[in-house]
């Protein structure tokens, strides 16, 4: 008989403890007895991969991580480096790949340029004559000074048509019968109009373009309202509300070559088409000059917003009407007035309708 314990095991140390775990496992022992005398069992020797959750190994000192939280609604620690999250205040969309927070989109303010649909944008038409009246206070001698050169170019130049026209006009009398020869000052006519329509769209791109330099807030001159832009468009913008109008007017005006007394109903049909017409493609030259667009998508977008808009663009076109109306009857000197006038307006309902910018009222 034998002082060792069965089974051949050694003996346990003094204290009657049993002995400490293998150096390499790390774990207290099982059972519940405290850890050995002289502290903490000594850190793992590598090998065990981390725990589950994305977390690194624990630190020295055999400590577990700490429980992820209830739920498990929070994103994982950011990448080396700061990578994954949007930087702070950024106006626009997250950075790489996390979406807003609260599902909120870009901050309000104006639609950018171009945007496709279109909105009321808080327009009114008391809002733009008041600042379209604000402006011109601000910028009456830039603005009357073209608008007087640009209006005797005008009135010279239809001057010099009608005289040629009329020089080419001959008449006889027979029989008490007036008859009038006017083929050649009918080819002089279609001429005159063609340069008519050149001289107005160089007119009409040179004035608005410095209209447009008012509604971004520039300082202007007198020279801001000579240069014209984009005049080949104008022209193409032009010509097409031309045809569109020529062709409206024929189709409703057609039956009264057929129907006796049609006229007297077609002629008034006629004008309401052409007042709605002209609402529709109200802003056609804003569009091509303030968008750069082409002819063909300036009349449409005129055409597209002026659809989404029309009682309150219909209204728009009755001021601008109304102040030109107004200016014609103060022997056309009210002109100089009421032609920067409407020409502000109507650029500041195209913005306003458009949600685009507007340079503030100047105090």
């Amino acid at each position: 008989m034998t002082d060792q314990p069965p089974g051949n095991n050694p003996p346990p140390p003094e204290g009657g403890y049993p002995p400490p775990p293998p150096p390499d496992g790390g774990y207290p022992p099982p059972g519940g007895y405290p850890p050995p005398q002289g502290g903490f069992p000594p850190p793992p020797q590598g090998g065990y991969p981390p725990p589950p959750g994305g977390f690194p190994p624990p630190p020295a000192g055999g400590y577990p991580p700490p429980p992820p939280p209830q739920g498990g609604s929070y994103p994982p620690p950011p990448a080396p480096g700061g990578a994954g999250y949007p930087p702070p205040g950024y106006p626009g969309g997250p950075g790489a790949g996390y979406p807003s927070p609260g599902g909120f989109g870009q901050p309000g303010g104006h639609a950018p340029v171009g945007a496709p649909g279109f909105g009321g944008g808080g327009y009114s038409v008391g809002d733009a004559f008041s600042w379209a009246w604000n402006k011109f206070s601000k910028h009456a001698v830039e603005m009357i000074v073209p608008a007087l050169v640009f209006g005797l170019i005008y009135v010279i130049l239809q001057g010099i048509i009608n005289g040629i026209s009329g020089s080419f006009t001959s008449s006889s009398s027979a029989d008490g019968f007036e008859l009038s020869m006017a083929t050649g000052g009918g080819i002089v006519s279609i001429i005159g109009a063609i340069i008519t329509l050149i001289v107005t769209a160089v007119i009409q791109s040179a004035y608005i373009s410095g209209v447009l330099e008012i509604a971004n807030g520039q300082s202007v001159t007198i020279g801001s309202f000579f240069k014209p832009r984009n005049v080949g468009d104008v022209i193409i913008a032009t010509v097409i509300v031309g045809v569109v109008n020529f062709l409206v007017a024929a189709i409703l005006l057609f039956p009264g070559f057929l129907v006796p007394g049609y006229l007297f109903v077609g002629i008034p049909v006629v004008l309401i088409a052409s007042v709605i017409i002209a609402v529709l493609f109200l802003f056609t030259t804003v569009a091509v000059l303030d968008r750069n667009l082409s002819g063909v998508e300036a009349v449409k977008t005129s055409f597209e917003l002026s659809k989404a808009n029309f009682g309150t663009v219909l209204l728009t076109g009755v001021v601008m009407f109304l102040l030109l109306l107004a200016g014609a009857i103060v022997c056309g000197i009210g002109l100089l007035v009421a032609y920067p006038l409407v020409t502000l307006i109507e650029v500041y309902a195209f913005r306003r309708l458009t949600g685009a910018p507007v340079a503030p009222l100047t105090q």
